[in-house]
C-alpha cells in the first residue's frame, strides 16, 4: 500500500522525477475518460456525436485503494452547439508515514499520508460545417484542478482544443470519423501542465442483419497516435461490437477490446477490454452502464465504470 501512495505522489508532486510519464501538472486528468473510451484502447470511437441531453457518472478505481469519481451533464444548445460540464474528485488510500534512519534502517511511523485532487471541466462542441455526407465540429475543454498533497497544496488551470469530422459512407449506417486534439495546455504548481497532441480515425457500421446472430448488430474499429510533450509516442488500436439497435427502443449489448502502447509508463503495452449494456425506452429515454479494465503492471489494475442517463428525441 505504501508503494502505491508513493507512486501517486510521484505523479502529482511537481518536483518529482517519476518513473511514470511526465513531470508536468495535471497528469491525472489522463485517467479521467469514460469506460467506453478506456475499453477500446483509449479511442474516441463511439462518443464524438452523442446527441440529446445526458447525465453521466464515472468512476475509476486503481487497486489497491485510489479512486476517481466524476459527475457531469451535457446537452444541445440550438442546432449547432453542444455544451456540458463535469466535476471530479480523486482520493488515494490513507497509509502510515514511514521514517528512515540515517543508517538506512526502518525508523518507525509518524502519522499518515494521502493525496486528494478536486476539479471541474467545461466542454463544448460547435458544428462549423455540414454539407451532404460531411460534418465538421470544433472541440474545446477548460479544466481547473486543486491538489492537496501531504506537505503542499497546488491550484492550476488548463485548456484543450481540437476538431472532429465525419463522412457518411454510402448511407447513414456507415461513417468514417477523424479527430485531432491538443492539450491540456496550462499552468499549475509552478510549471506548465503535461500535454499531448492526439489524432485518430474510426469506422462505425450499423447492420440490419449481423455477422454473429440474426438481427441488428454493429461494429467499429479505430486507431490513434499521440505525441507527448515529453518527446514520447503513445498510440492505440481497438474496436467495439454491439448486439441490438442503440438508436431504438430495447436492449443493446456492447463488447469492447483494444491495446495501447504507452512508452515510459509502468506497463508500456496495455491490453484492454470491457462490456456495456444500454436499455432504451420508447420516448427516447435510455440508461447505459459500461465497464472496462486496464492493467498497469506493478501498480495493479484500473477499473472503469460509467453510468449514463440520456434523453434523445427521435428525429434529432
Amino acid at each position: 500500500m505504501a508503494e502505491f501512495v508513493v507512486a501517486v505522489c510521484l505523479v502529482l508532486c511537481p518536483w518529482s522525477e517519476a518513473a511514470n510519464v511526465g513531470t508536468g501538472f495535471g497528469e491525472t486528468l489522463w485517467a479521467l475518460t469514460s469506460a467506453r473510451q478506456a475499453g477500446t484502447g483509449g479511442l474516441m470511437l463511439e462518443d464524438p456525436w452523442r446527441e440529446g441531453a445526458q447525465v453521466e457518472a464515472s468512476t475509476v478505481i486503481l487497486q489497491p485503494g485510489a479512486r476517481w469519481v466524476g459527475l457531469g451533464c451535457q446537452a444541445g444548445v440550438g442546432p449547432a452547439l453542444r455544451l456540458g460540464g463535469e466535476g471530479f474528485v480523486f482520493q488515494s488510500a490513507t497509509v502510515s508515514r514511514t521514517l528512515e534512519l540515517s543508517d538506512g534502517s526502518f525508523g518507525g511511523t509518524q502519522g499518515s499520508v494521502s493525496a486528494q485532487e478536486w476539479g471541474g471541466r467545461v466542454v463544448g462542441q460547435l458544428m462549423v460545417w455540414s454539407r451532404g455526407d460531411w460534418r465538421v465540429a470544433g472541440l474545446g475543454r477548460v479544466s481547473g484542478v486543486f491538489q492537496r498533497l501531504p506537505d503542499v497544496n497546488h491550484v492550476g488551470a488548463m485548456a484543450e482544443g481540437g476538431a472532429v469530422a465525419e463522412r457518411l459512407l454510402g448511407s447513414a449506417d456507415q461513417a468514417l470519423t477523424a479527430w485531432g486534439l491538443m492539450g491540456p495546455l496550462g499552468w499549475g504548481a509552478g510549471r506548465f501542465s503535461t500535454w499531448q497532441i492526439s489524432g485518430g480515425v474510426g469506422w462505425l457500421n450499423k447492420m440490419a442483419d449481423g455477422w454473429v446472430f440474426p438481427g441488428a448488430e454493429g461494429c467499429g474499429v479505430g486507431m490513434e497516435g499521440d505525441i507527448l510533450g515529453e518527446q514520447l509516442l503513445h498510440g492505440g488500436v481497438g474496436g467495439v461490437y454491439w448486439f441490438g439497435r442503440p438508436d431504438d427502443a430495447g436492449p443493446t449489448l456492447f463488447v469492447r477490446a483494444g491495446i495501447r502502447s504507452m512508452s515510459g509508463t509502468a506497463r508500456e503495452v496495455q491490453p484492454r477490454g470491457g462490456v456495456g449494456l444500454l436499455w432504451n425506452w420508447r420516448g427516447g429515454l435510455g440508461l447505459q452502464f459500461d465497464y472496462a479494465v486496464v492493467p498497469l503492471g506493478d501498480l495493479g489494475l484500473l477499473h472503469y465504470g460509467t453510468l449514463s442517463l440520456r434523453r434523445v428525441m427521435r428525429g434529432e
